[in-house]
C-alpha cells in the first residue's frame, strides 16, 4: 500500500518536465512546496529518492527527474547522502553529459548540494575548476550503483 507523501511524490514526478504547459507547472512547483510544509524536508526527500532509485531507470528518467527535483526546490534544502544521490544520476547516464546532459542540470545541482552538505570544494565561490563529473566521490558513488547490478 502506498502512503500519502509516497502518492503525491508519484503524482509530482510521473510526468514530462519538458511539456508541462506553464500555468500547470506553477500548480506542481505549489504542490511540492506544500508536500514540504506538510512532511517537513527530511521525509518529502527519502520519498522523492525513493522514487527516484524504483522509478527512474533510463536516462531519461532521470534527468528528467533531475530537472523536476530542481523546479520543485529540491537543491535548496539540505541533501543527505549527496554522494549517493548525485552519483545516481550519473551511473544512469553513464557520465554521457553530451547526449543527456547538454543543459547542465547535474553540474547545477552538485554546486548547490554539496557545499550545503558541507563539502566546500564544490562551491563555485571557492573552487571555480570544480567539475562534478570528474570528482572521485561522485564516480565512486556511480561505480558502486553499477556494482549493484541494477
Amino acid at each position: 500500500m502506498v502512503n500519502e507523501i509516497d502518492r503525491q511524490t508519484y503524482w509530482l514526478f510521473n510526468r514530462d518536465f519538458g511539456i508541462i504547459p506553464s500555468k500547470v507547472y506553477y500548480m506542481f512547483c505549489d504542490k511540492a512546496e506544500e508536500q514540504i510544509y506538510e512532511f517537513g524536508w527530511d521525509e518529502t526527500f527519502k520519498s522523492w529518492k525513493k522514487y527516484l532509485f524504483t522509478e527512474c531507470k533510463t536516462p531519461e528518467s532521470a534527468i528528467n527527474f533531475a530537472n523536476l527535483f530542481w523546479s520543485y526546490g529540491g537543491q535548496d534544502h539540505p541533501v543527505s547522502e549527496p554522494y549517493e544521490f548525485l552519483g545516481y544520476f550519473y551511473f544512469r547516464i553513464d557520465f554521457d553529459m553530451e547526449n543527456y546532459d547538454a543543459g547542465g542540470i547535474l553540474d547545477s545541482l552538485a554546486i548547490d548540494l554539496l557545499p550545503k552538505a558541507g563539502y566546500s570544494y564544490a562551491d563555485p565561490n571557492i573552487n571555480c575548476d570544480y567539475v562534478p563529473e570528474l570528482d572521485p566521490r561522485i564516480i565512486s558513488a556511480a561505480k558502486a550503483w553499477k556494482s549493484a547490478g541494477l
